[in-house]
């Protein structure tokens, strides 16, 4: 039995990642901009752009001064400074200036004080790069983007939307015909950022000002190219963290790169640190897709692993590392595998590149690349071969990249997808490429993972959330299509999963799952340690799927297996939170003592000589009680109807990430709200200004009334208002995507409110 034991231990403890070193946002980058004459806060690194080229990483953050420093680094954490990229006064106080490489040279894009935008031109990374341009315009955050036919395109806010236009290649200015992707936050929108991995395009953008604790990184996803409308989904938000004293604040303007595994795809962003400047630090956290969706487990200010490097890399003209050098080229081993990522660089001048890809039946898979041509061989036959488009003069520098899975194949040059084969049988043992006269190799490497396989193996983070598909037995598990963006879940079954818990505590976890699986069990284990086994309760509510809450487990802090079992559920989304308890409170607002009892955004007031906490009429403000980790209570409120001024006024619940900024939504919190009128109340649901239905009824009392009460209640999926000594429900909200978790109070966007007392009490679940 000991025996048996120690087995199962064996094999998880080797399913679990190794992580030898870590990091921690936000992170002080050596050489970053010092402060701003009068401030006392570096400038530090804010907008930050990272390109990949040749195996090294390249980091251009907005500029204070006249000139644009550039960073290198080999895996996105430790970074060196390079000096600067540009000369003279060409761009003073460059906003967000990105790069990439196209036909042999690097052209900048940026827009200096946010006047309008410039391109630049140079023949290496790292500068200097000189304008080519004349201020075209196109508001700020301009960014790049190749399409595989060759031509390349910009992304720019324009009007709070995310609108693309080619470049015309002989000039490099935009072109007239505008094409809008959709992508919004409703207000200040900025900062986009394209990707794509497999059939999905990923669009990243960003907004609510930089100077809000709110701004936030969004993203959108589409398929069938990379022009178009995207879809926004509800839950679109991948980055914000606007929790009141924390300073970890103020996260966006992102950009997208892959890991040096080649596989992984990383979000590089900046964290607000003071207003002067703004200043602000570099920021680091892995993205994960699963069909079209976009996420990330954190955002992160503990401890996570640094990238991984790919499983074996060389530099032909530099330290050739994992590779070998023989009479016929440079060549290195890998675990046989039929799923993996290569990569080779090489300058062509004027010959045939040709590199080792794997093999198939027994013989060598090799991929010839010349100025206008690439085709795939096995043995003496050619399987695919495809004319490329203009690459750039002979002597330049070009990426070959192949991604490979037993059911797709591609092979990219310089990111433009040439080549595509289903079901090519391709295995990878060793991999290389061989001499050839003229042709000059550089940076090669390869790693056993393809489009995102290696998501499954990546470290999960709590307080958090992941698609369940991402599993690290996910070979083993059965799986189901969940929503209409080919996002897949497993169904269980067994999983297990590497999670970092940030911090000891007490955890819920909310799992999405199917309607149907109502009354199948789901049980939770840590390091084999049964923890909890919870129902899938019945839901009534719209739609085929919902989230529900579990009870509270202990969460000890550090890396584990965590396991989830059941009886044939599908978990789409696992998350994990740290709980708070309902501290029951009765408040008139008289007792000038417990002003610490919540905090205030705006105008809100507490007046303890007349008894009340009231905003005046058209003023924006929140008043918020409680921790974001509180799940389920009740609340008494006794209030003066708002009579007075334009907009909305009333009761929170559920609320996080509340923020008060000038430039962004009125509606800036996760929640859900109670709106007051003459006319009665309506009740709805919020993520920054994406409302869902209103629930509304009318109270005919209201309209000669001066005050009023109500009784909430807020468990699970569910939220309840009554009128005092009702038994059935005034407004129901039965929520398929709730809000588990967060705290409550009062918000106004407009309309005066006055409230004369409250009481709050947890409320036991059901």
């Amino acid at each position: 039995m000991l025996k048996r034991v120690m087995a199962i231990v064996l094999v998880i403890f080797m399913m679990l990642p190794a992580f030898s070193e870590d990091y921690v946002n936000p992170q002080t980058i050596e050489g970053q901009y010092a402060p701003i004459p009068g401030a006392s806060d570096d400038y530090g690194v804010g907008d930050p752009f990272v390109m990949r080229f040749n195996g090294t990483y390249y980091l251009y953050p907005s500029s204070c001064e006249d000139r644009v420093k550039v960073y290198t680094s080999k895996d996105l954490v430790n970074w060196k400074y390079e000096g600067y990229c540009t000369k003279g006064r060409d761009v003073y106080f460059a906003y967000a200036p990105e790069v990439t490489y196209w036909r042999g040279h690097f052209y900048m894009i940026t827009s200096p004080n946010g006047g309008g935008h410039y391109i630049l031109k140079s023949d290496s990374p790292l500068g200097p790069f000189e304008p080519i341009t004349k201020n075209f315009g196109h508001s700020i955050d301009g960014s790049f983007f190749k399409l595989d036919d060759g031509r390349i395109m910009i992304l720019y806010p324009d009007n709070w939307i995310i609108k693309s236009k080619f470049l015309d290649e002989n000039t490099m200015l935009p072109e007239n015909l505008a094409s809008s992707t959709g992508a919004t936050l409703r207000h200040w929108t900025e900062g986009p950022g394209l990707f794509r991995r497999g059939d999905w395009y990923y669009l990243t953008f960003t907004g609510n000002h930089v100077c809000s604790t709110g701004y936030q990184v969004a993203f959108a996803s589409r398929k069938g190219g990379p022009r178009g409308s995207f879809a926004q989904r509800e839950d679109s938000t991948l980055l914000i963290n606007s929790v009141f004293g924390d300073e970890f604040k103020g996260l966006g303007h992102s950009s997208n790169v892959v890991g040096p595994d080649l596989d992984s795809m990383y979000i590089a962003y900046h964290s607000l640190v003071s207003l002067a400047g703004p200043a602000r630090l570099y920021n680091l956290d892995r993205l994960f897709t699963n069909g079209g969706l976009l996420y990330t487990t954190g955002p992160s200010n503990t401890e996570m692993p640094v990238p991984k490097m790919p499983d074996v890399y060389g530099d032909a003209k530099a330290e050739l590392n994992d590779f070998n050098e023989t009479d016929e080229g440079y060549f290195a081993r890998i675990e046989k595998t039929n799923t993996f990522t290569q990569e080779a660089n090489f300058a062509l001048n004027g010959n045939t590149a040709v590199c080792l890809m794997g093999e198939k039946n027994g013989e060598d898979v090799k991929v010839e690349v010349t100025q206008t041509e690439i085709r795939v061989l096995a043995g003496e036959n050619a399987i695919a071969e495809a004319k490329l488009p203009e690459i750039g003069p002979e002597h330049c520098l070009h990426t070959l990249r192949i991604e490979n899975t037993p059911e797709i194949t591609y092979l990219y040059i310089d990111e433009m997808r040439v080549i595509t084969l289903e079901n090519a049988g391709f295995a990878c043992e060793t991999i290389g490429a061989y001499k050839s006269e003229g042709v000059e190799y550089s940076f090669m490497a390869a790693t056993g993972e393809a489009l995102g396989s290696s998501d499954n193996t990546a470290i999960k983070l709590f307080p958090g959330g992941f698609s369940a598909i991402h599993a690290l037995n996910a070979d083993e598990l059965s799986h189901v299509t969940f929503g209409g963006q080919d996002e897949k879940a497993p169904v269980l079954g067994k999983a297990d999963y590497a999670v970092r818990v940030a911090e000891d505590g007490l955890y819920a976890f909310d799992f999405t799952v199917r309607k149907e699986d109502a009354g199948k069990t789901i049980a939770i284990s840590v390091d084999g340690e049964n923890l909890l086994c919870e129902i899938v309760p019945e839901f009534s509510g719209r739609g085929k799927t919902f989230t529900f809450t579990t009870e509270a487990v202990s969460l000890p802090k550090g890396d584990h297996t965590l396991t989830l079992t059941s009886d044939g559920a599908a978990v789409n989304r696992v998350s994990a939170f740290i709980t708070a308890p309902v501290e029951p409170l009765t408040i008139d607002f008289t007792d000038n003592a417990l002003r610490s009892a919540f905090l205030t955004y705006g105008p809100f007031m507490m007046k303890p000589s007349e008894g009340v906490l009231r905003i005046s009429p058209n003023k924006n403000g929140f008043a918020v009680f409680g921790n974001e980790g509180m799940t389920d209570y009740q609340m008494d409120v006794t209030f003066e109807i708002p009579d007075k001024g334009d907009g909305g006024s009333g009761i929170l619940l559920r609320a996080t990430d509340v923020s008060l900024y000038d430039l962004q939504v009125e509606d800036s919190y996760y929640g859900y709200s109670i709106s007051l009128s003459k006319l009665g109340v309506s009740l709805r649901r919020s993520r920054y200004g994406l409302t869902g239905s209103v629930n509304f009824e009318q109270i005919s009392e209201w309209k000669t009334a001066e005050t009023a009460s109500l009784h909430i209640e807020v468990e699970g999926n569910k939220v309840r208002v009554y009128l005092p000594g009702e038994e059935e429900p005034l407004l129901t909200l039965e929520d398929a995507m709730p809000f588990t978790h967060g705290m409550y109070g009062f918000f106004s966007n407009g309309t005066e409110l006055t409230i004369l007392d409250m009481t709050v009490s947890p409320l036991e679940r059901e």
